[in-house]
């Protein structure tokens, strides 16, 4: 099957990642603190300012954060190992180092999204690390402590630690939501993982980096044949996912809708219209479902947007048609919850379904054409968000409360 590509955003900061357990061997490194002034490597470093909220996918806890660093000395920084501590609650730790680090870090402005980078930092160039922790369980420690190996390059000898600021993880805080869409075969395209482009998708609007898409699912309707289409792959009608019903996922306050956008011929080299910051999500709809957070349903058809601003919806009331509107290249939907009523000035945050069913599956191919897809057994599960790649069945929505 070939990876989805239909991410809502162009502007982006990203790269793969992964996290291994290593033997945690940045104690053994002294404090860049404690050695002579000369000695000490130059290098700052910051959390991402979105909220820390573990998502609950595959029946245990996950994390995603990012660090931004940057290089204020004179010689280059080469990053050697994240360490990550749990304190207090669930015990946890993890170094990330050699290859895993390689892919986790990006320096600003990469020439690939998708491509590892080594972990050196020239004098005053900046960089991010993604880091996506993988608990045993659901539980999670309360605080986390980030630390830094780091020296200059080609000099092992000046190892140093640098500790960061302590990070508090919140317990509770994930949108409690219902299905947006009925029906069997609906792929998890983009989901949460380390090597989601939504993930990686940082996004830098009023002089602060975000990461609104850190959660976000492009919703894909699979056929038996395990492809996204029957027919001409040209034409937006040959999609099994063209058309579905939105629904509401939660009840809220209709705060922002954009309509009128043509769409785009799937797969095309040019979008259908030139895409500027207002127009990307094309035609979509934001939902304050309170507790402050918001509810982004995008890419739908032109003139089938069904509320308007300012209006009361109830859970599996219909909001719209599935399309391919702005920055897509075929119909699905792209949902995402953050915690401001925008699509890309808003850090994302995690979802938790109300029920769903998650489906193990095969898909056969001849070549790389998919021609079959097998399913192997599916569990229903609670209080979770599918993962990338997972293959969800959502039940009949529930008619909408009085």
């Amino acid at each position: 099957m070939r990876k989805w590509i239909v991410t809502m955003v162009g502007i982006s900061v990203a790269a793969f990642a992964s996290v291994v357990r290593a033997p945690a061997h940045a104690d053994d490194v002294p404090l860049a603190s404690t050695l002579p002034v000369e000695s000490v490597m130059l290098l700052g470093g910051r959390p991402s300012t979105g909220p820390l909220i573990p998502v609950v996918g595959n029946g245990t806890a996950h994390l995603a954060y990012e660090l931004y660093l940057t290089n204020y000395g004179h010689k280059p920084t080469r990053i050697v190992a994240l360490r990550v501590h749990g304190i207090a609650g669930a015990a946890f730790a993890t170094t990330i180092e050699g290859n895993a680090l390689k892919s986790s870090f990006t320096p600003a402005a990469p020439p690939s999204r998708v491509a590892s980078y080594d972990s050196v930092l020239p004098p005053g160039a900046s960089g991010v690390i993604y880091v996506f922790l993988n608990f045993a369980g659901r539980e999670t420690p309360r605080r986390l402590e980030n630390s830094l190996v780091v020296e200059a390059d080609g000099d092992p000898k000046n190892a140093q630690r640098i500790p960061l600021a302590e990070l508090t993880i919140r317990k509770t805080g994930a949108a409690l939501i219902d299905e947006p869409l009925t029906g069997e075969r609906w792929l998890a395209a983009n989901g949460p993982s380390n090597t989601s482009l939504h993930r990686r998708a940082v996004i830098i609007l009023n002089g602060a980096p975000r990461v609104p898409e850190r959660y976000a699912i492009d919703w894909i309707k699979l056929g038996d044949d395990g492809n996204s289409y029957s027919g001409d792959e040209y034409k937006n009608s040959s999609y099994h996912a063209y058309g579905v019903p939105i629904l509401a996922v939660a009840d809220g306050k209709i705060v922002t809708v954009k309509d009128g956008l043509p769409e785009n011929v799937p797969h095309a080299k040019k979008m259908a219209v030139e895409l500027t910051l207002i127009n990307m999500p094309g035609n979509h709809v934001i939902e304050g479902i309170g507790g402050g957070l918001y509810v982004g349903y995008a890419h739908m058809i032109p003139g089938t947007i069904t509320v308007k601003p300012g209006d009361q919806v109830h859970r599996g009331q219909v909001l719209g048609r599935l399309g391919n509107s702005g920055n897509s290249t075929e119909p699905h939907l792209h949902l995402q919850v953050c915690d401001a009523p925008s699509f890309l000035i808003c850090e994302g945050v995690p979802m938790e379904f109300t029920r769903v069913s998650l489906t193990r599956y095969k898909i056969q191919k001849r070549g790389e054409t998919p021609i079959k897809l097998s399913v192997e057994g599916t569990r229903e599960v609670s209080g979770e968000e599918p993962m990338e790649d997972e293959l969800a069945n959502f039940p009949a929505a529930q008619p909408p409360a009085k």
